[in-house]
């Protein structure tokens, strides 16, 4: 048995955060009602790429059941009140202040079920001066300074994933798991505020500790590591190959399989923080071994030196990836192969559901 089985989860969902978070409940055996207007949670019209429908909503959505409801009208409100009252779980992500206003907000639901775990994702917070800002994956990128991380010196970039999103998404499912640990000791629910500034202000604690006690403005550095080295692309005989030294043994290690164990000791390598002021240098003297093997040879010499090492891969590569978990599920009829997370068992094929497929029947359920 799942460990969130029985547990129902009424989720008055869009978009990417608030789905994905769903989804892994879903995953943990919890029963999803997707709540979705009457044109449909706009990821569903994102593109038509698997099986005529939008791949980020049947990589979210699939397992949970969808209905169509107007809360903003009286008796849809009424029914998703009912449905909360014998919820588990309450999840939105909807504008901050537009629950309230429907009469959908804390004091309101948990007058209703006091065993009721709420979880309100957002942008910026429910509250304060910047509260109702768009909050976009990309727009948060930016905002939180994570693009100014990403990509080269002079060139903020955008990271290639909606990774603020996934993050929250994944924040907020840890945080919906604690509070029910907590209920289970306390018999009472409790508000769990979740907004993409606070996951990805987290998320650049280091480069934001660098500014507050160093002065220094952390950048972009293309495929090296910021504040470690050698972290990085370097080039081989037959083009690119990833690296990563984190300790002065790895360091020494990599210095005898190149030959040059004295590099080891000079004095503009001998730590971390001098490798990084002298990364140029640095470069110059590892390349200068690389370019002389192709990358399979270097492979079997970093093996020797038990020195970390990878390939730059596309999504061509990754599908043949040994270490890649699949699983199943359905969209309009057909299978389609998405990624599996470890913890899924991926046994069971879940149903990406269809623009209010389950209304009558969950109408019919909660009828007042």
């Amino acid at each position: 048995m799942a460990a969130l089985t029985d547990m129902l989860v009424v989720s008055l969902e869009q978009a990417v955060a608030a789905p994905y978070c769903t989804r892994l409940l879903a995953e943990a055996g919890a029963r999803i009602i997707k709540i979705e207007r009457e044109e449909g949670d706009f990821a569903r019209a994102y593109d038509t790429v698997v099986n005529g429908e939008s791949a980020f909503f049947v990589w979210l959505n699939a397992g949970k059941e969808s209905l169509i409801l107007d809360v903003k009208q009286p008796e849809d409100l009424a029914l998703m009140q009912r449905m909360i009252a014998k919820a588990d779980v309450f999840i939105q992500n909807i504008r901050p202040g537009a629950v309230q206003r429907l009469g959908l907000g804390w004091e309101q639901v948990s007058a209703l079920n006091p065993k009721l775990v709420m979880c309100s994702i957002s942008g910026y917070g429910e509250a304060g001066e910047i509260a109702d800002m768009k909050a976009y994956d990309f727009l948060v990128q930016a905002e939180s300074g994570l693009a100014s991380l990403t990509g080269s010196p002079n060139e903020p970039t955008r990271v290639g994933t909606s990774v603020c999103d996934i993050s929250t998404g994944l924040t907020a499912y840890s945080e919906i798991l604690r509070a029910l640990l907590e209920r289970g000791r306390t018999g009472h629910g409790q508000h769990v505020e979740v907004s993409l500034f606070d996951v990805m202000s987290e998320w650049v604690a280091v480069p934001l500790a660098y500014y507050k006690y160093a002065g220094k403005r952390l950048t972009g550095t293309g495929l090296d590591h910021s504040q470690i080295a050698p972290y990085g692309a370097h080039r081989a005989r037959d083009g690119l190959i990833i690296i990563a030294v984190q300790n002065q043994r790895e360091w020494a290690n990599l210095c005898k399989v190149m030959g040059r164990p004295e590099l080891a000791t000079d004095e503009r390598f001998n730590t971390n923080p001098q490798r990084v002021q002298n990364r140029p240098a640095l470069t110059a003297e590892i390349e200068a071994f690389f370019m002389q093997h192709d990358r399979t040879e270097l492979a079997k010499l970093l093996d020797t030196g038990d020195i970390a090492y990878g390939r730059i891969n596309y999504m061509e590569d990754v599908w043949q990836h040994p270490a890649l978990k699949t699983k199943e599920v359905e969209s309009q009829g057909k299978r389609a192969t998405f990624v599996r997370r470890v913890c899924d068992p991926g046994t069971e094929v879940r149903v990406v559901p269809g623009l209010g497929e389950h209304s009558a029947a969950i109408r019919s359920e909660f009828a007042g």
